[in-house]
């Protein structure tokens, strides 16, 4: 060894480290951390925790966009329903495809729904709360000037919510403001034949008149002022007239609208208008013009009944007093029940738009609850997997189609809610398993199970306020809807063909439903008696004592 190498050697040795046992090299120094304990917290290195993460979490895992399975769903999932073991491919390809959607018409409508109740209970109020009738008694001043015992009687709500006539005035699915209804007319014709033969009852010690039939006006107390026996009877073209008097209202003494030719009153008085403007002399010499009116028309109840009576009795009855008129034949009673908007021709209901409405409405705080519930869980789920658009669809037209049933057969019953939609909605989970039976494990069951829900569902509507031919109807309708928008997987070709004609199909079926619907409504009209116990089963007397087609009609 030369010296060169021998100096090479000892550098090497004195600059390098000994080496660990073992074939592993040290590592080096400034990379090995302190075994020690740190007194301060070990920051992550993804950055700083934030607060209030225990809280965000759930939240974010609530409102998570998660893949709603075709065939299951929160139903399937409640009810313990599974796929098969083997599936083929196409078909799992066709269920991995599928579009999930927001849920935005559920949080709309119910938006809408919370919204509209509380503004419907505040302005209105709450009716009595119970299944039964609930009875009013005070002392009001009557026509005859003496106070007399009278009862009101309302329907009351069990719901908590208004009252039915407060719910017509909203929108409430009512056939009578929707349509000329026939046995309203005939009873409001003949209402105003015995009005063309009444006249002026004047009594002797000048308290006051009132227009009264003659048997109603008593002989002794009061003078019956009738036309053409009284002396006052004007003529009409070089005739007297044989309808009258009417108390404080006079063709001679009317100025606005005046009753010149050719427009002179005629001699039917249920034509006469309103005087908006009478002459200005305080005394006309005219005994049932001069006396102090003591009724006027007033509106009562939900089918147009009209009466001559006080203001104080009009308004414990809760009427529409109409202070400006003195026959029952100048006002619109049909218009004061139904309210909304006014008729285009005041003796012709017209209001066909509460057929959608009335879906808006709720009958109280309890019933907009179980929409609220039923909205964001069953239909929250619909829409996820078939979208706004197409839910919304068979949302309305379910409900429209249930309405249109319930007014032809229930057509003296006030009803709103959703109750048509939200059982057309149902009928999307039987044609939802229909439509993946081939892919479920016992699908026999899943239908059991559906089945029973259902017919549990719809035994709620045997108690009053709750419409089952609304829900039947509504059904049906969205059984055919649902087949037509609702998102399908297809089984191979001929099987892809089959539903797209199946679709057009369902689609016809349902229009051709639809269109009857609307003939029988407005056209055919049917009367049907029993019809109502489908609907409300009268546990008590008084139960379903609201809904009798025939009670007191007028």
């Amino acid at each position: 060894m030369d010296l060169n190498s021998f100096y090479f050697m000892l550098f090497f040795l004195t600059q390098s480290s000994p080496l660990e046992r073992g074939w592993r090299k040290a590592k080096d120094s400034s990379l090995v951390q302190p075994r020690v304990r740190l007194k301060q917290e070990v920051v992550s290195v993804n950055g700083p925790q934030q607060r209030g993460q225990r809280i965000t979490v759930p939240v974010k895992k609530l409102f998570a966009r998660e893949k709603r399975p075709y065939g299951l769903g929160m139903v399937g999932r409640l009810t313990n329903r599974t796929y098969r073991k083997r599936i083929d491919s196409f078909v799992k390809r066709q269920i991995e495809d599928m579009d999930n959607h927001r849920p935005f018409f559920s949080y709309w409508i119910t938006f809408v729904h919370l919204i509209v109740t509380i503004l419907a209970v505040t302005v209105y109020g709450i009716a009595p709360v119970g299944f039964s009738q609930h009875e009013t008694v005070n002392s009001v001043l009557r026509n005859k000037g003496v106070y007399e015992n009278v009862k009101f009687v309302q329907q009351q709500n069990f719901w908590v919510g208004p009252s039915s006539e407060a719910l017509i005035h909203l929108g409430a699915k009512f056939s009578p403001c929707m349509r000329q209804d026939e046995e309203i007319y005939m009873l409001m014709q003949e209402k105003r034949e015995k009005e063309r033969e009444s006249g002026c009852c004047v009594r002797n010690d000048r308290s006051g008149c009132l227009q009264t039939l003659q048997e109603e006006c008593s002989s002794t107390l009061a003078v019956w002022v009738k036309w053409p026996q009284h002396p006052s009877a004007p003529f009409l073209q070089g005739l007297l007239r044989q309808h009258g008097a009417v108390c404080h209202q006079d063709p001679r003494v009317c100025v606005e609208p005046a009753s010149v030719s050719p427009h002179e009153w005629p001699d039917d008085i249920t034509k006469w208008p309103i005087c908006t403007k009478y002459n200005s002399g305080n005394h006309t010499n005219l005994p049932y013009m001069d006396c102090t009116i003591t009724g006027r028309p007033c509106c009562m109840g939900t089918k147009g009944r009209c009466e001559i009576t006080s203001r104080e009795y009009c308004e414990f009855m809760h009427g529409y007093f109409h202070e400006e008129a003195t026959l029952c034949s100048q006002v619109a009673c049909m218009a004061d029940v139904c309210g909304l908007f006014p008729f285009l021709n005041p003796d012709v209901p017209d209001q066909f738009s509460r057929l959608w409405l009335s879906l808006f409405l709720h009958a109280g705080i309890l019933h907009c609850l179980v929409s609220v519930f039923f909205q964001m869980t069953v239909l929250r789920d619909i829409e996820k997997l078939a979208g706004w658009l197409r839910v919304s669809i068979i949302y309305m037209l379910s409900g429209i189609t249930g309405n249109l049933a319930s007014s032809i057969f229930l057509p003296y019953r006030a009803e709103v809610g959703p109750a048509g939609s939200q059982f057309g909605i149902l009928a999307c989970l039987f044609v939802e398993l229909f439509q993946s039976w081939q892919i479920l494990e016992r699908p026999w069951r899943a239908f059991g199970k559906l089945l029973a829900i259902t017919t549990f569902l719809f035994s709620f509507g045997l108690l009053p306020w709750i419409d089952n031919f609304a829900h039947i109807c509504g059904f049906v309708s969205g059984f055919f809807l649902s087949f037509t928008f609702l998102p399908y997987i297809s089984f191979g070709r001929s099987d892809m063909y089959r539903k797209r004609l199946q679709i057009c199909v369902f689609l016809l079926v349902f229009l051709g439903l639809l269109a009857t619907l609307v003939v029988l409504f407005y056209v055919y009209p049917v009367k049907c008696d029993w019809c109502e116990y489908l609907t409300c089963i009268p546990i008590t007397e008084m139960f379903c004592e609201k809904y009798d087609l025939n009670a007191h009609l007028l």
